[in-house]
């Protein structure tokens, strides 16, 4: 689970620089599509690991409930 957050946290942290890269508007229009392109490849890791944190809370949260419907 930790290696998730890792990730999270590592794409993150590139698709802030990605954005701070575009918004300066530095780049050249080649550039800025490459840079687009790869933030868009950071997004769905960060999407992605999100899902799997919320499964893992409606997981944990279902199971706890379980537990106390039996007690």
């Amino acid at each position: 689970m930790a290696e998730n957050k890792i990730d999270f946290e590592k794409s993150l942290k590139e698709l802030e620089g990605i954005i701070s890269k575009l918004e300066s508007g530095e780049c050249s229009l080649e550039e800025s599509i490459t840079l687009f392109e790869e933030g868009m490849g950071y997004t769905e890791q960060c999407r992605k690991a999100l899902n799997n944190a919320k499964n893992r809370i409606i997981e944990l949260t279902e199971c706890e409930a379980e537990e106390s419907a039996v007690d």
